[in-house]
């Protein structure tokens, strides 16, 4: 599987007209996939960490205390951040701010925004804050980890945990083997760095979906990471009709549905268009694929109901069918 080849490594990732659009940069899979596999991602990239951390106390994600920080951040530009409350296994509660830096090009405010986030969790909530960064770019030589100011003898240097997915451009078959379902994410965000082919991007994106069907994870989690895996390759519309057919060829291989682009694409339609007729069926028939795919024979009751549904329903339903643990739950 082609996912690094050397020469295909640029200064800086520019988003083409064939990509999919700017707003799925932006709004990142990250953000989700952060939430469904905390643990395998800490286990993955912080391991040192993720030791101290005790795994059978609950786990909380801050996004309303993180949304009142950055507010009035200065810069325009979004990312993937997440705040989660965990507990050590000394007994301690630590808040944990991850960064993700999904952008293409290397930032110069990356390290003083690490810095802002910090203390301005710190005063808000009086909580000691563990930062780390993901940084998803592919220029080699942007690596921030600290902070540091000085003026007429005041001086404050703030340092920070720092990965960088693009050292593991050499490590592919550690990351495609690897148990952790984590290593398939960032094999996918690599590719959808690294490779400019279309076909290649179909060829991996196919790859990725048959190992992830081999994780020893349960079938709403690999439902949902085959969701990420497509969101965050991100492949040319033109090669729409090549993956619709590898997508056909690996579901009668493997005897296992997955869900098309045009599919996925159907659904952000419905939510770009809002209240249209034929958009709304199209969707209701997605989101009945999807419930069927993850919770079986129980999705057949539902079926009269989505069709009938409205549009704000369809939306609403949609948003939670990835995380509900029952189909009940999607529906309540």
């Amino acid at each position: 599987m082609d996912i690094i080849n050397k020469g295909n490594v640029p200064g800086s990732h520019k988003t083409t007209k064939a990509s999919k659009p700017e707003r799925e940069d932006h709004d990142s899979p990250w953000k989700d996939a952060l939430e469904v596999f905390f643990q395998p991602f800490m286990d993955f990239l912080y391991p040192d960490i993720s030791q101290l951390i005790d795994w059978q106390q609950p786990i909380a994600f801050l996004d309303k205390e993180l949304q009142k920080i950055t507010r009035k951040a200065k810069n325009s530009r979004r990312y993937a951040d997440k705040l989660v409350r965990v507990h050590f296994l000394n007994g301690s509660e630590k808040w944990i701010l991850i960064h993700v830096e999904v952008q293409g090009a290397a930032d110069t405010n990356f390290s003083e925004r690490m810095f802002v986030y910090y203390y301005r969790i710190r005063d808000r909530y009086q909580k000691p804050v563990i930062s780390l960064a993901v940084l998803t770019d592919t220029q080699p030589s942007f690596r921030p980890n600290h902070y540091s100011d000085e003026i007429a003898g005041c001086t404050i240097r703030f340092e920070f945990a720092t990965v960088k997915l693009l050292d593991w451009r050499d490590k592919t078959d550690e990351l495609l083997q690897h148990d952790n379902p984590f290593g398939l994410l960032i094999a996918a965000q690599l590719t959808a760095k690294l490779i400019k082919d279309g076909k290649t991007r179909v060829d991996n994106l196919i790859g990725y979906y048959r190992l992830a069907a081999k994780k020893k994870l349960p079938r709403e989690h690999i439902t949902q990471l085959v969701v990420f895996l497509e969101w965050i390759v991100a492949l040319p519309e033109s090669f729409t009709p090549y993956y619709n057919e590898q997508l056909a060829h690996l579901e009668e291989d493997e005897k296992m549905t997955y869900i098309s682009i045009i599919e996925r694409q159907g659904i952000e339609k419905g939510i770009e268009q809002g209240i249209d007729q034929g958009v709304d069926r199209g969707r209701a028939v997605t989101l009945y694929k999807l419930l069927q795919l993850k919770f079986g024979e129980q999705a057949a009751e539902y079926e009269q109901r989505l069709h009938q549904a409205k549009d704000a329903e369809l939306s609403l339903w949609t948003e939670r069918v990835l995380f509900a643990e029952s189909v009940e739950a999607v529906f309540e």
